[in-house]
């Protein structure tokens, strides 16, 4: 009976050794969905498709899950991550994740893009200007004072360990110290879209010119480059050792979507260019691999020998259909809200950005959301707003460059019997799909696994009275 169990305990050792291995070998693929957000470090991928956030590891022929939860707070349009804490901006808006990918906070409102530097985040809303945020140990947020840019607040990112420089459009760049004062004005760069800085020097994309300056008591300019054609441009911009690569974008969907540079003395040398849809919307690295979005969808590159190669493109597969008008307004038309964050919804299909204005004036530029189930789908975004009576209009482009306003909305803003109450983080665990187990022989690993460990504790059950029984007729 005793050999007997010792054999069945191996075999059962033997099987629970193999699992980690077997599931190690059958990590998920990212699947081929819309990209609608990226973050890199230059050792790390996390992307967004929908509401759901990814880390993912480029193998040799895929990218690969390491981890994927759901935010389930819609699309999501931006990443930052400053340790211990991953931030992900969504239409609805910001939210805190810790080491454990756990929300430790949530605050309204949404945004184009995101930094986070020392114990701050900061929120470049377009013409909502930028919103501040303090960070405590445990992650919970604490509202700063708004900056209201000059220009539209296209671009933030961390300068520094105590600054941040923002991309005001037509009012160039600026340097903000951590309590939201400008250090430095440079207007000269309109419009600026993309700013970066690299070292000692600052990298910004002002329509179709890329300037490079070089940073001091005072700025110098070292160089830039003009894209062609220019009406063309610049949407991102990712600076690598000595490489730069931009982002270019053109609404007539012609041209490269990828530009490569080095950075020389004399300025900027063109290595390679890539694509011809003219839309290469954010940009990340992973040591060498290169990663573009555009229109939705997610190219994997790689730089060799003054040429970019595309290694594999993940992309949505949704049949054609016709831009159609915004419709089904919440709140209704004619409602009352009570006054701070409200989010904005609307139905529509077939369109690939859309355009929020307020009060006749274009307030944000809504990334769709991606779970088209419906033929009309639900898209939002947060919006803070005072009493009063406040007008918004949503209007639906397309890749083509055609535009379908929908109808204005109004909203009556008033605090008089309405009761506020805050807005509070998710207490319920966030949802976290299990490890990819899928295929048949997975499965019955699992099983065998699990038969095998109920075996082996009924086997010593048997083995333990048998023992005891004999004992008792010694």
């Amino acid at each position: 009976m005793a050999r007997k169990c010792f054999y069945i305990l191996a075999l059962c050792l033997m099987v629970y050794t193999t699992i980690p291995e077997a599931l190690s070998k059958a990590q998920a693929e990212l699947p081929r969905k819309p990209i609608s957000a990226l973050w890199s470090d230059g050792t790390r991928l996390l992307i967004g498709q929908g509401g759901m956030l990814s880390e993912v590891a480029p193998s040799a022929d895929s990218l690969l899950i390491r981890w994927q939860i759901g935010l389930g707070r819609g699309t999501l349009q931006a990443i930052a991550v400053c340790a211990p804490f991953t931030f992900a901006l969504s239409a609805d808006g910001l939210s805190v994740l810790d080491a454990q990918r756990r929300e430790r906070a949530f605050a309204r409102g949404g945004g184009h893009r995101l930094a986070c530097n020392a114990d701050q985040v900061w929120v470049a809303a377009l013409g909502a200007g930028v919103r501040r945020y303090q960070v405590a140990a445990d992650g919970k947020l604490t509202p700063l004072a708004q900056i209201q840019t000059a220009g539209h607040a296209h671009d933030i990112v961390p300068s520094g360990s105590a600054a941040f420089w923002i991309a005001e459009g037509e009012a160039g760049v600026r340097r903000y110290g951590l309590d939201g004062t400008a250090l430095l004005w440079l207007n000269a760069f309109v419009p600026a879209q993309v700013v970066r800085e690299s070292g000692n020097r600052l990298f910004i994309g002002h329509g179709a010119q890329l300037s490079v300056v070089a940073l001091g008591e005072l700025p110098q300019m070292l160089g830039g480059a003009t894209l062609v054609p220019d009406e063309a441009t610049i949407a991102d911009v990712l600076v690598v050792g000595a490489r730069v690569y931009v982002g270019r974008h053109h609404g007539s969907g012609r041209g490269a979507a990828l530009i490569a540079f080095e950075l020389t003395a004399g300025g900027l040398r063109l290595i390679a260019q890539f694509g011809e849809t003219g839309d290469g919307a954010t940009l990340g690295a992973v040591g060498d691999e290169l990663f573009l979005i555009g229109a939705g969808s997610l190219t994997w590159l790689r730089l060799s020998q003054g040429a970019l190669t595309a290694i594999m493109t993940w992309s949505a597969t949704a049949p054609h259909c016709a831009l159609n008008t915004p419709t089904d307004p919440q709140p209704e038309d004619g409602a009352q809200v009570r006054p701070g964050r409200l989010l904005l919804q609307w139905r529509a299909s077939c369109a690939d950005s859309f355009e929020l204005w307020l009060d006749g004036a274009l307030f944000a530029e809504v990334t769709p959301a991606v779970e088209t189930e419906t033929e009309r789908p639900w898209h939002s975004y947060a919006v803070e707003l005072r009493e009063g009576t406040r007008a918004w209009q949503v209007v639906a482009l397309d890749s083509s460059g055609a535009r379908l306003a929908g109808p204005i909305w109004r909203v009556i803003v008033t605090s008089e019997g309405l009761l506020s109450t805050p807005d509070m983080p998710r207490q319920a665990p966030l949802y976290q799909p299990p490890f990819a187990a899928r295929s048949l022989a997975e499965s019955l690993l699992l099983l065998g696994a699990a038969l095998c460990g109920g075996l082996s504790i009924i086997i010593l059950a048997a083995w333990w009275l048998g023992v005891r029984a004999q004992r008792r007729t010694w």
